[in-house]
């Protein structure tokens, strides 16, 4: 039996159980050039320009916006485009052109 049934507007909804996804969850489009890490989320589509899309490719990683990568293990980049958090335990929150490449660091775009 499915875990998910349709409901009367046509969305399909899950039943109220936990769902474990061991390799990972791409939302949106699948960018072909990324090689996936294990137990990662991608939220994205296809930059309209260049092809590119989000890659989260270190393991436990996490790329969110348009065209990011996430290579760091652990790493996360939450928003904007063409940002690249590359270091263990590293973060980029947003804006564009922005890199944390250090072990645990941090790139916070702030435009006033």
């Amino acid at each position: 039996p499915s875990p998910f049934t349709k409901d009367a507007k046509g969305w399909w909804v899950a039943d109220a159980d936990m769902f474990r996804f061991p390799q990972g969850i791409v939302i949106g489009e699948r960018y072909d050039n990324c090689t996936y890490g294990e137990a990662v989320l991608a939220v994205g589509l296809l930059d309209e320009n260049s092809g590119q899309g989000n890659c989260p490719s270190g393991d436990g990683s996490v790329a969110f916006g348009a065209a990011n990568t996430a290579s760091g293990k652990h790493s996360t980049v939450t928003g904007g485009s063409i940002n690249h958090a590359s270091g263990q335990d590293s973060s980029v929150s947003g804006g564009a052109y922005n890199a944390a490449s250090g072990q645990d660091s941090a790139q916070v775009s702030v435009r006033l």
